[in-house]
């Protein structure tokens, strides 16, 4: 599946003045870092690259492409997608042209009419009509020249956006206010409003709304990242039991089989290799039962009748092979989601002073302090390691499909040694999955840290 990542993004007359090409060589890397002057647009690029990539029909993203002042948007992704919106002014009417296209060919259009309450399109000979109805009654427009006599382009909302569904990324964007947008987000405000109706407790001011929203926005994420951290477990154990299965299939096969014979054939490996493969399960099994993917082992008793005299040893290395083979395909299967966690927690507490963060599957995340494990709440943490917290399980729950993180400023609220190693650690807590970070900063540390990623915003005239 292609990777649906960005490579280029190109904006002729940003606010009217600024043209960019991005990066002026070569591609987007999975983490690049816009840099400029103040005033310049990086801020407003990331914004509507998030918009023309968003496919939600009800959160504002073809409203805000609309009122921005640019003539023409560009990204190209690695899929070899090409999305491009470019605002046309048409008397009394604002339209947003909106296309998808994939080499020379037009996936979809859209000529997106802001503030028109009804759209319909049609095929009259080889031009495509557009009946409005509006404010002052219904105009009958020829909205362009049909490409290719008898082919048919999708056009319209509905069609444009089930195209653009299925060739765009998911978007998240992080805003300098920190507040993490994405149509794969819930959105925190909202649960604020329904307590507020429900004449639950609400903040009365507007500073304790703010706080509020940022403590319910941080909720969510880790109860997200819990869910998506189970049923990976999930499909893990159930793939460790098939695997099991097919293990004890197989010596039954070879011992009722036409070339079975006693049980030797089952025995392939000494004693010796059996009690060294045993102490392996018994560590890895205690690695993972730190987060409840497996049950502590002890393999005493049976290093102990691996040992005896040969004889006796052969019989209990004979016994033991089949259930050796299971342990380890059990936990073969649950292994990639081990690392992933156990990346993802040491990463976090790499960030956190005087306080660790753990998971269980059966109790989620769990953040103590250092002083006499007093146990913590999410709101307890500093605005800096919230907006961490937040950003992170994100990324660990978008490991599963194409995902963008458009992060603004990410120095802010974090310290010089937190700018050093932001990067590296989004990269390490993503690392096997088609997750791409775009940041707009400002900060020397990250600049210098990250050299051959910085992309600079040079204009064209």
């Amino acid at each position: 599946m292609p990777a649906k990542l960005i490579t280029a993004i190109r904006v002729e007359k940003l606010f009217g003045l600024y043209t960019y090409s991005l990066p002026e060589s070569g591609q987007m890397s999975n983490a690049s870092i816009l840099y400029g002057d103040n005033g310049v647009g990086k801020s407003t690029l990331l914004r509507l690259v998030f918009h023309l990539l968003s496919a939600a029909n009800d959160k504002g993203h073809r409203t805000a492409l609309s009122n921005a002042d640019f003539k023409v948007l560009e990204v190209d992704l690695s899929s070899g997608v090409t999305l491009t919106a470019r605002p046309v002014v048409d008397g009394d009417l604002k339209i947003l042209h909106l296309e998808i296209k994939k080499e020379e060919s037009i996936l979809a259009l859209w000529d997106h009419f802001q503030g028109v309450d009804q759209r319909r399109f049609f095929e009259d000979g080889d031009s495509i009509i557009e009946v409005i109805e509006g404010g002052k009654g219904y105009v009958r427009r020829q909205i362009r020249a049909h490409p290719k006599k008898g082919r048919k382009i999708p056009s319209g909302n509905e069609a444009y956006l089930s195209v653009l569904m299925e060739h765009a990324p998911n978007m998240f964007i992080l805003n300098a206010e920190r507040r993490l947008d994405s149509d794969a987000v819930s959105d925190p405000s909202d649960e604020v409003e329904l307590r507020r109706m429900m004449n639950l407790t609400a903040p009365k001011r507007i500073n304790e709304l703010v706080v509020k929203s940022r403590e319910i926005a941080l909720s969510q994420a880790l109860g997200s990242a819990s869910r998506w951290i189970g049923n990976k477990a999930i499909k893990g154990t159930n793939q460790g039991s098939m695997n099991v299965h097919s293990v004890y299939v197989d010596v039954l096969h070879r011992l009722v089989g036409p070339t079975a014979s006693s049980g030797g054939d089952i025995l392939n490996l000494t004693s010796k290799a059996l009690a060294t493969k045993l102490a392996n399960i018994e560590s890895q099994m205690g690695k993972h039962a730190q987060y409840e993917l497996a049950t502590k082992l002890s393999t005493t008793e049976f290093q102990k009748a691996l040992s005896r005299t040969p004889t006796k040893s052969n019989i209990a290395a004979e016994l033991l092979q089949p259930y050796i083979t299971s342990l380890e395909k059990r936990l073969e299967a649950v292994e990639p989601i081990y690392q992933i966690i156990d990346r993802f927690v040491a990463t976090l507490n790499s960030f956190l002073k005087d306080k660790n963060i753990s998971f269980k599957i059966s109790q989620g995340f769990k953040i103590t302090s250092d002083f006499q494990g007093a146990t913590l709440e999410p709101s307890q943490l500093s605005s800096g390691e919230q907006q961490l917290l937040l950003l992170f399980c994100y990324v660990l729950t978008a490991r599963d499909k194409p995902s963008i993180f458009m992060i603004d400023e990410p120095e802010i609220s974090l310290n010089v040694k937190w700018q050093r190693q932001l990067v590296q650690s989004l990269l390490d807590v993503s690392d096997g999955a088609n997750v791409q970070f775009i940041f707009a900063s400002h900060s020397m540390e990250l600049l210098a840290q990250h050299r051959n990623r910085v992309v600079k915003l040079t204009n064209k005239p």
